[in-house]
């Protein structure tokens, strides 16, 4: 039985095309592999985060839902330290480019907003 995908689980799906996609139009256009890898540290760095708060509040939700605020604020704050750790590591790094770093930092939002467009206008329901 197919069970269907809810927005973030698509967004995760759609971020790695989308990664690979800008990663090659980078290089093609600047020829820096160094920064294709500030770029993909702010990707990865970006789907670790957001995997380990979905996984966290997906387990909450069904176990113990009374948590879920406490968590969510703890998740916030230790997923801002380490995107903040990411960019001094890439602003202390005089290979890497920290903005496209930080533009790595975006994909989520980025691709999570088409997604949200796209799957909003074919009226499914995304509760999984």
């Amino acid at each position: 039985m197919k069970q269907k995908m809810n927005i973030i689980e698509r967004t995760f799906l759609f971020s790695w095309p989308y990664a690979i996609v800008f990663s090659l139009v980078l290089y093609l256009i600047t020829q820096n592999f160094d920064w294709v890898i500030s770029f993909l540290l702010g990707v990865f760095s970006v789907l670790l985060m957001q995997s380990l708060n979905y996984r966290i509040m997906k387990r909450l939700f069904k176990e113990n839902p009374q948590k879920i605020k406490s968590n969510s604020i703890i998740i916030y704050l230790v997923k801002y330290i380490f995107y903040g750790i990411i960019l001094y590591v890439a602003l202390t790094e005089a290979d890497w480019n920290v903005y496209f770093t930080f533009a790595g930092l975006f994909t989520f939002r980025i691709v999570s907003f088409f997604v949200t467009l796209i799957y909003a206008n074919k009226g499914e329901d995304d509760d999984a």
